[in-house]
């Protein structure tokens, strides 16, 4: 090793090569708005008398340009070795700063697609994304054996696979998380599932006890997860209604009586104080909320491990109590790591994202930092880590979203966590009830006009109904009446109709 860097120097005073500067990242501030900026990592090696090819990756979350630039340069040192590729780590990248990428042509390789807002089948339809058949059978081997067929099918799009679903929670409960330190104050018993009418009353509870803080937050201006058991179908524009039944019936969610149930109790919950008024117009997150006393708890996802997960996110212990039982769907599933259209050498790309999901290095890398900077080993024998000393998630300048990447079941275990979560959490995945559509991936060729007028409508109610900001008994009735007129009955039979062709072929 010693003699490879050796010479790898002698190469660089010889041929004067100019150290390119490290990637680009959102300056520390809320994902949703942050900014990145490019650079690329250093290029200061060679294979085959090749120049090493520098992949190009954006990420969603939090990190500054110089903790992105140090990350790229660490992977660089280990990818240049093993197939000869720089990395450029480019991370708080929303959606739309995504959209621009891959529509305007510019350098971008590798990318974490964001399935509950752009649609796999969208961009494949666009070319956005490649074709990954052959070149996960040729460079990412590993890759492709590691994965279930069943997972595949979740991203593939008119026979073809267009991403590799990443390794984490592949199915999800719905429930309630809370200060903890509250909740056993007030003998709020969180330990077996409850209805929307008995969290109600724990939400009363906390009010009387503490009349300046919400019992219910918001998240961003919308909802993180408001809590029904529908499989969402890609889109949201025809679902079934509940999953963990056998019902292969798609229907408008926005007029189930499991969505009218939901925006009920949420608007009720505004008039009594509750939850947080206007909260279609807040900026903050459900965890600065909570963190801060500001509020109590919120819906959300749940998984195995998670309640470490969040107390590290919210600063403070967090409890759940869940209101619908695990299930997995296609949406849950085919979150996924694609190849852009426009990448330069989709096979490095390819061999870039077979190391990411492979190699636990590279993994610890993306997802964690560096240690020493981002995270100190608590336990090394049993790779335990936590945040460096006088640092926690709300100061740390590189955003530890494991569930983000690839493949974070092969990465260190955060102090807090069982020692045996990524056991927990295959366990999880394995026990939750599939939905009779997993696996099933709408292709919205022949709808994108109506899609486009739906999603419209949707924008104009969706947030103000599931924050409780407008009333349901009139906002509903409104939001469906322009739902048909945008087309929404044209989506619900093309989907059925590639449901029930979908269904015959299993």
């Amino acid at each position: 090793m010693k003699s490879k860097k050796l010479l790898a120097v002698l190469l660089i005073a010889v041929m004067t090569c100019t150290l390119l500067s490290g990637c680009g990242g959102a300056d520390k501030s809320t994902s949703k708005d942050s900014s990145t900026s490019g650079g690329s990592a250093a290029n200061t090696d060679s294979k085959d008398g090749e120049e090493p090819y520098t992949v190009t990756i954006y990420a969603p979350y939090d990190a500054t340009t110089e903790e992105c630039k140090a990350v790229s340069e660490k992977v660089s040192e280990i990818s240049r070795e093993l197939i000869n590729c720089n990395v450029e780590l480019v991370r708080g990248v929303t959606k739309d700063q995504l959209n621009l990428a891959l529509t305007s042509g510019e350098k971008l390789d590798l990318f974490y697609a964001f399935p509950w807002e752009v649609s796999l089948s969208s961009m494949v339809a666009s070319n956005e994304v490649v074709k990954m058949d052959d070149l996960l059978t040729q460079y990412a081997p590993d890759t492709k054996n590691s994965i279930s067929k069943d997972d595949w099918a979740c991203v593939t799009v008119n026979g073809g696979i267009y991403g590799i679903p990443m390794n984490k929670d592949k199915a999800q409960a719905r429930g309630f998380e809370m200060n903890k330190k509250i909740a056993d104050e007030l003998g709020i018993d969180y330990s077996k599932p409850i209805t929307y009418k008995e969290l109600e009353a724990d939400l009363q509870k906390v009010k009387e006890a503490y009349p300046d803080m919400y019992p219910c937050v918001p998240n961003g201006g919308s909802m993180n997860f408001p809590t029904w058991s529908c499989d969402v179908l890609g889109d949201s524009l025809g679902v079934l209604e509940n999953c963990l039944t056998d019902s292969t019936t798609v229907v408008n969610l926005f007029d189930t009586d499991s969505f009218k149930e939901y925006c009920s109790y949420i608007y009720k919950w505004v008039q009594d104080g509750l939850m947080m008024p206007d909260g279609a117009n807040t900026d903050e997150s459900y965890a600065t909320y909570i963190g801060s006393g500001v509020g109590f708890g919120t819906f959300t996802p749940l998984k195995a491990g998670f309640e470490a997960e969040e107390s590290r996110k919210c600063g403070v212990e967090i409890a759940t109590v869940q209101l619908f039982d695990a299930h997995s769907t296609t949406s849950m599933v085919n979150a996924c790591w694609s190849i852009a259209g426009n990448s330069e050498k989709p096979e490095k790309a390819m061999e870039m994202l077979n190391l990411m999901y492979t190699n636990p290095d590279i993994a610890n890398l993306f997802i964690n930092g560096i240690e020493g900077n981002n995270y100190k080993f608590v336990d090394k024998e049993n790779n335990i880590i936590d945040y460096v000393d006088g640092v926690d998630s709300s100061t740390s300048n590189y955003s530890v979203v494991g569930w983000a990447w690839p493949n974070e079941q092969i990465t260190y275990v955060w102090k807090g966590d069982q020692p045996d979560v990524w056991k927990q959490l295959s366990d999880f995945n394995a026990s939750a009830h599939s939905s009779p559509a997993k696996g099933f991936v709408f292709n919205n060729e022949n709808v994108l006009n109506e899609i486009t007028a739906c999603n419209n409508v949707i924008d104009k109610y969706e947030n103000g109904l599931i924050t409780g900001c407008l009333n349901p008994e009139t906002a509903i009735p409104k939001m469906n009446e322009e739902l048909k007129a945008a087309g929404i009955d044209t989506i619900l039979t093309e989907k059925q109709t590639q449901l029930n062709v979908w269904l015959a072929g299993k």
